[in-house]
């Protein structure tokens, strides 16, 4: 019986070895198993993170790329504005240097006024008629002379941009008599 006892005992022993080797096994399955979830969790957060970098970055680059459209359409915006405001000042400048010469063309220049000068101010409607007239000068028969060449010559041919008729619509000039 002793024999049977020690048999039992060396059974229970192994058997009990053989559960602590078991829930040793077990605990080393579940340590590994809990540390492949956290290395697969590890990389899904930092593939996430790397998606959301990303797509932060693309948002601000569409973001710089906007804004420098914008910037460069606002640029082109102003230069296209001073390009045509330097184009309407050009033609309206040309359309004042036509009066002022449709103008000496007309005039009776008095005799014996040769040198003397006449300074005036005029200004026009949109279809080139004479709205006023101001005229200085020291010599009264040049002054009037040169108030009727001006109303004489009119209508006179306005520029057909607005801008620039805009601009023709009142001119200033010095008339000087040459003969």
């Amino acid at each position: 019986e002793a024999k049977h006892q020690e048999a039992l005992q060396a059974k229970q022993k192994a058997a009990a070895e053989a559960k602590e080797k078991a829930a040793a096994e077990a605990k080393q399955k579940a340590a590994e198993a809990r540390h492949q979830e956290a290395l697969h969790q590890a990389k899904q957060k930092a593939a996430a993170e790397a998606k959301e970098k990303a797509a932060a970055e693309a948002k601000q680059k569409a973001t710089e790329a906007k804004e420098k459209a914008a910037a460069e359409a606002k640029q082109k915006a102003a230069e296209d504005a001073a390009n045509k405001k330097a184009e309407s000042r050009k033609i309206a400048s040309s359309a004042k240097h036509d009066f002022q010469q449709k103008i000496y063309r007309v005039w009776d220049v008095p005799s014996g006024s040769k040198g003397k000068t006449a300074s005036v101010r005029v200004t026009l409607s949109d279809s080139g008629n004479v709205t006023s007239v101001l005229v200085n000068s020291s010599d009264p028969d040049v002054k009037a002379s040169v108030e009727a060449a001006i109303r004489q010559a009119a209508p006179y041919p306005m520029p057909s941009d607005p801008d620039a008729r805009r601009d023709a619509r009142s001119f200033s000039a010095t008339f000087t008599a040459k003969q």
